[in-house]
């Protein structure tokens, strides 16, 4: 019985009829362990992405969007500032009405006590 002189496999080369040298030399360019299982596989990235070809976007266009969208979101900030600007100048003229009406009632109370 003899093994491989691969120093990260220590299988018996008997007991493995089906292993064979290039499988272990694929495995040992691109650097990872190797299982000593000649038949796994060798894992390769997952693919995140489970939507089929068809229903994907490229990279282009999920940037336009992306623009569109910032593009809509400002323009919606834009209309909420001139609509909450306009409340808030019509509150300071309702209260600059407020505050001269009270000043002309309080000058006639004090005119009417002075004389």
């Amino acid at each position: 019985m003899e093994t491989n002189t691969n120093p990260t496999i220590n299988v018996p080369t008997d007991s493995c009829p089906a292993s064979s040298p290039k499988l272990t030399q694929s495995t040992q360019k691109i650097g990872r362990r190797v299982s000593g299982k000649p038949w796994k596989r060798l894992k390769t990235a997952t693919r995140r992405s489970q939507l089929p070809r068809c229903l994907r976007k490229s990279w282009d266009d999920r940037l336009k969007e992306r623009k569109e969208k910032d593009a809509m979101k400002l323009l919606e900030q834009k209309l909420k500032d001139e609509v909450e600007s306009e409340k808030k100048r019509k509150r300071e003229i309702a209260l600059k009405r407020k505050e001269a009406l009270e000043e002309k009632e309080r000058l006639e109370k004090l005119a009417s006590i002075v004389s």
